[in-house]
């Protein structure tokens, strides 16, 4: 009886264990649901005010270039964090992983690229500092490259935590970025595809260039834009029906919590061949015009607004970059947990098959001895 006792306790442990992977993979999926709007309702923020820093440059370029076509001393120059310094000796990465395990190989694509990365940058003579999000990416590196280590924050799974370590990180940067610390600043995350597949990305942030705001340099294009035309120059973007007011600037309260909150309409927009009404939901057709001066601008200077605009910038891209980090962790967990819950009743079915054989085998031993014992007398 020694062998089926320990045959049912083996069983009902890992019935226990099937109980824990799955309520897991029901509280990965509902994350990864959450992670996936959150994306979805970032989009149009994201996307609007890429096109208005986009604009702005090419305002100040446009008015750099008449200057110097006069003869006069350009009136702007345009901000370093999208010239840059015309070096990149000190790298800034930025690497996006979870803090909590038990998602498959998700931590250790990673860390597995991040160190291929830095190593590829080192090799050019570069000076490489790391901020990293996540303690298993900060726990996996530091042995390696634990001197390299500027900074380090929690994964954390709340949207408005994520924008709240997007923005100190942003600020982080920007502060190394004026001290001459760095030159330059780059982010590695998993690209959310679907939850059995996501993709490590690379993408360089700093300097900032506008084509890549819309375009990135990977050829992909997260940023809710669906290039539209051969020219490159036109994209579409789905559009809520009705923005509340307050809602698009607002870090407060619900983050962007009324962004995409409203049924979306089915009506798009070009962006660089329409013109948005201030305060209107109207459009109308307008031709394309090389001249970018078709908009005023409070306060008057394009280079004010620009520069006021850009660390809002860099806080959306490292914000977008970590909100694909969560749904791919949530998507990870969940496929992960969903195949150890089908183990787990694949290993039940065989021992209870076993136990059942076992518990036979038993029986007719001792029905084999009674009737000898009763032959016998």
């Amino acid at each position: 009886m020694a062998n089926l006792r320990e045959l049912r306790n083996r069983i009902a442990s890992i019935k226990s264990t099937r109980k824990i992977t799955s309520a897991m993979k029901m509280v990965a999926a509902s994350r990864l649901r959450q992670a996936q709007q959150a994306i979805t309702d970032s989009g149009y923020f994201t996307a609007s005010l890429g096109r208005i820093v986009l604009r702005l440059g090419k305002t100040i370029s446009y008015l750099r270039a008449q200057d110097i076509a006069d003869g006069l001393e350009p009136r702007y120059e345009m901000p370093r964090l999208i010239t840059g310094d015309g070096e990149d000796q000190r790298h800034l990465v930025i690497i996006f992983a979870s803090s909590r395990g038990l998602c498959s190989g998700f931590n250790l694509n990673i860390v597995r690229k991040a160190t291929q990365f830095i190593e590829h940058l080192q090799s050019q003579g570069r000076i490489v500092r790391l901020i990293c999000v996540g303690s298993k990416a900060t726990d996996l590196l530091r042995e390696k490259f634990g001197k390299q280590i500027v900074a380090t924050f929690a994964g954390r799974t709340s949207v408005a935590d994520q924008l709240a370590d997007a923005e100190n990180m942003a600020m982080h940067l920007i502060s190394m970025f004026e001290k001459g610390t760095i030159d330059a600043c780059s982010v590695i995350y998993n690209h959310f595809h679907s939850a059995i597949s996501q993709e490590v990305r690379i993408r360089p942030i700093v300097p900032i260039q506008a084509a890549r705001i819309l375009q990135p340099f990977t050829g992909e294009n997260p940023w809710g834009f669906l290039v539209d035309g051969s020219d490159g120059n036109t994209f579409k973007l789905q559009r809520p029906s009705r923005i509340k007011s307050g809602s698009l600037g607002s870090r407060k309260g619900n983050v962007r919590g009324n962004i995409g909150s409203s049924a979306r309409s089915k009506s798009q927009y070009k962006t660089t061949q329409e013109r948005r009404i201030l305060g209107s939901d109207d459009f109308s057709e307008q031709p394309t015009n090389t001249d970018p001066l078709e908009y005023d601008y409070e306060p008057s200077s394009p280079l004010e607004l620009l520069n006021e605009l850009l660390p809002e910038m860099l806080t959306e891209l490292i914000f977008r970059s970590s909100l694909e980090s969560a749904a791919s962790e949530n998507g990870a967990r969940m496929t992960a947990m969903d195949n150890a819950t089908n183990n787990a009743e694949d290993i039940i079915d065989d021992l209870t098959l076993l136990y059942n054989r076992t518990r036979q085998s038993m029986i007719t031993s001792e029905l084999t001895e009674i009737i000898s014992g009763a032959e016998a007398l």
